[in-house]
């Protein structure tokens, strides 16, 4: 596995972890405000809450510098998307327990998350091919700390079974950002699998391909 192709990825995103790193902590105030006018408490409306933390997000981005990057302007269904060229990225809160939301029954959803694995022994080639990404964000509660997760899955997973993914690593808010990743082969029998570790010593880790082709 080309580990290069990993760090290049990270460096295309960048102008998207930038502009999200800078607008949104806006988007969660903005989205605070609003539940405080309805009079809707935050945990009781969580959902709410959320949706509307994507909505403010996404209309604060329209003035934001994103490279590559298009911003689809349309925010149907609640969600975010942005494009360039072949690449697609859907912007969805993880699940509860800080897993990588499911694809669920939806067929589209569940084909967006079908993808070659963009991090193979063909490497460059993923360039050239249509993928689909996750950008998974999650809000700390007590913090109002804001994580921000690239995830490329492979396959749609069901409840209980391990999440078919083959790259997952923070969007952190500038390029200088990326010297605190550490990018590890999938060969490596101690990590097992790509890992990325960030200056907290968080360590994401996807599922190996000879794991899937197995299962």
């Amino acid at each position: 596995m080309d580990t290069l192709t990993a760090a290049e990825i990270a460096r295309m995103f960048q102008p998207v972890a930038t502009a999200l790193h800078a607008f949104m902590p806006k988007g969660v105030s903005l989205a605070a405000d609003m539940m405080k006018a309805g009079g809707l408490d935050r945990q009781v409306y969580r959902t709410q809450y959320m949706h509307n933390i994507v909505a403010c997000t996404h209309s604060l981005l329209t003035t934001a510098e994103l490279g590559d990057w298009v911003l689809d302007p349309r925010a149907n269904k609640k969600q975010l998307h942005i494009s360039r060229d072949l690449w697609t990225a859907r912007m969805l809160s993880a699940a509860f327990d800080g897993a990588v939301p499911l694809a669920g029954p939806n067929g589209a959803r569940q084909g967006f998350y079908s993808n070659l694995p963009v991090v193979s022994p063909q490497g460059q080639q993923a360039f050239h091919d249509q993928h689909g990404f996750l950008i998974v964000w999650n809000l700390d509660g007590r913090s109002g700390e804001i994580g921000l997760e690239l995830v490329h899955t492979l396959m749609p997973w069901k409840t209980g079974q391990a999440e078919q993914i083959d790259l997952r690593m923070p969007l952190l808010p500038g390029e200088a950002d990326l010297a605190t990743l550490r990018f590890v082969p999938n060969n490596d029998d101690d990590l097992d699998g790509l890992g990325l570790i960030d200056s907290r010593g968080r360590f994401q880790r996807g599922v190996r391909n000879d794991s899937l082709a197995s299962s």
